[in-house]
């Protein structure tokens, strides 16, 4: 159970186990829908030497990484695919990626690939009891591209098995401010 207050605290707590456990970077991106753009706004594991080193190397790498259009790369995609109605006519690109619930891309940073499942939940986030969850967000990993085959489907399982316990057993304990406001 995570003893948290809100729920990006305990994503916090989801994207530091899946640093811990790939020893990768991971990433949380959520979507604007005014500028269909994709944002991040946590990360775990972003302090190895060689990804530092290589983000400075590459100018615009750390802004395409920060923010882009959703159809641009992996956390976008995997976003896209899953945002319009199950009615809705996507491209096979899309279907696929609606399938699988994974999405891999080239990163915006030569040489690395970033491998995205969607998060229709935040951990630690009130349910609405009936309605089917949207899509709110996508963990990704930032992984070297000469990690290749089945490591990157490992990935992909190892991220929707996390996301899904972290959603699953993670429990909304309200702030004692809002607590005392609800009840006034």
């Amino acid at each position: 159970m995570h003893q948290s207050t809100t729920p990006l605290l305990d994503s916090a707590l989801l994207l530091e186990g899946l640093h811990s456990r790939t020893e990768q970077a991971v990433l949380l991106h959520t979507y604007s829908p005014v500028t269909g753009e994709r944002l991040c706004i946590a990360a775990a594991g972003v302090h190895d030497v060689r990804l530092r080193r290589e983000l400075a190397f590459t100018p615009g790498a750390v802004d395409r990484l920060r923010r882009a259009p959703l159809d641009t790369d992996a956390p976008g995609l995997v976003m896209l695919a899953n945002l319009a109605g199950h009615d809705a006519s996507l491209r096979q690109d899309l279907r696929q990626i609606r399938s699988v619930q994974v999405a891999l891309t080239d990163s915006p940073l030569p040489g690395w690939i970033l491998v995205s499942v969607p998060v229709r939940r935040l951990p630690g986030a009130p349910a609405i009891p009936g309605a089917e969850p949207r899509v709110v967000a996508a963990v990704s990993i930032l992984v070297p591209d000469h990690v290749a085959g089945d490591p990157l489907v490992a990935y992909g399982r190892l991220m929707r098995n996390a996301v899904q316990a972290a959603i699953d057993t993670s429990v909304v304990i309200p702030h004692h401010r809002f607590a005392a406001a609800q009840a006034a």
